[in-house]
């Protein structure tokens, strides 16, 4: 009888036991962050080598850090409800709010860091015609920035813009399938280290002297509302990430080298990230005059309607009007 009531009192603690676990467990909240391994995206991949974001969450908020290869992709990750929040582009954020999809815009992370590489052969862009261009995506802030800087320059109607992903640029190259590219930071310094292609426009020349947004913090709308203390955490996490990028750069280049090396499973030349780090500037402040002519570009491209003007009207959370 003694042995029966005490395997009962055992089964009975385990059970209270697993019950408090199961307890714990769905009440602890989830952070879900995309973003990709670029140096443009060193906000989140310094927050995450440094444990700042982990750090800022505290023990009550899991935090899942998510990567993506190119900008659009992580807006699908939102419609599709595998991502929280997100360090995006602009080109991607505005086609966001163009499709409608319940997105909320919380800081910039970065500007600068975008180039125009290209082939020996090519002196200076501003002189040639029917070039081929390739960009990492249609739509995407490299796009934009390519047909805001070639609008500038007359040459809209004299190259053909070809989407190819940044990883596959040098192959294009090898094969002659594109004359130049406009990249976002590390792949721009990469081909030129490697010897494939040369310099054409610099990350000041190409807009407004590298005074541009190349990355923003975006959040799903949904999970704002109903978490407002993770959102908040996250943007005391953000504005420490980019504080510590611009007091500790030394560092800071280490990490995003690092972070690069892991997610890619291959390993970076640090002195390639330092040459790409130096191409930007990280902030927290939006640059709303930017991102109006980004989606004006976007609607001279077709990529949006002309209505899509009245339509971003009423999200004025994400002020830009």
């Amino acid at each position: 009888m003694n042995i029966l009531k005490i395997t009962i009192l055992a089964v009975c603690a385990s059970y209270t036991i697993f019950l408090s676990s199961c307890s714990r467990h769905s009440n602890e909240k989830v952070l879900r962050l995309g973003f990709m391994p670029n140096v443009t995206h060193a906000t989140a991949l310094v927050g995450i080598e440094k444990n700042i974001f982990q750090g800022e969450l505290g023990s009550d908020v899991k935090f899942k850090p998510v990567h993506f290869i190119v900008g659009n992709s992580i807006i699908d990750a939102f419609i599709t409800n595998q991502i929280d929040a997100a360090y995006v582009g602009p080109g991607p954020f505005i086609n966001a709010l163009y499709r409608n999809i319940p997105i909320k815009l919380l800081a910039n992370a970065a500007n600068g860091g975008t180039v125009i590489v290209g082939v020996k052969a090519i002196h200076e862009l501003p002189q040639q015609g029917n070039l081929r261009i390739a960009v990492p995506q249609y739509g995407n802030t490299q796009d934009l920035i390519l047909r805001a800087y070639l609008k500038q320059n007359n040459l809209l109607d004299k190259v053909k813009i070809i989407a190819i992903p940044p990883q596959d640029t040098g192959t294009a190259f090898f094969t002659m399938s594109i004359d130049a590219a406009c990249l976002p930071e590390p792949w721009g310094t990469i081909l030129i280290e490697k010897n494939i292609c040369k310099l054409l426009v610099d990350e000041k020349l190409i807009l407004n002297n590298g005074n541009y947004p190349v990355t923003v913090l975006v959040v799903n709308k949904e999970f704002a509302d109903k978490n407002p203390d993770v959102v908040k955490k996250l943007l005391i996490a953000h504005n420490k990430a980019n504080e510590f990028i611009t007091s500790n750069p030394q560092e800071a280049i280490e990490s995003i080298t690092n972070a690069i090396s892991r997610i890619s499973k291959k390993e970076i030349n640090q002195d390639i990230v330092t040459k790409a780090f130096k191409r930007c500037t990280f902030n927290n402040v939006v640059d709303l005059n930017t991102l109006k002519e980004f989606k004006n570009i976007g609607i001279i491209s077709g990529y949006y309607r002309k209505g899509f003007q009245n339509l971003v009207n009423k999200k004025r959370e994400n002020n830009i009007n």
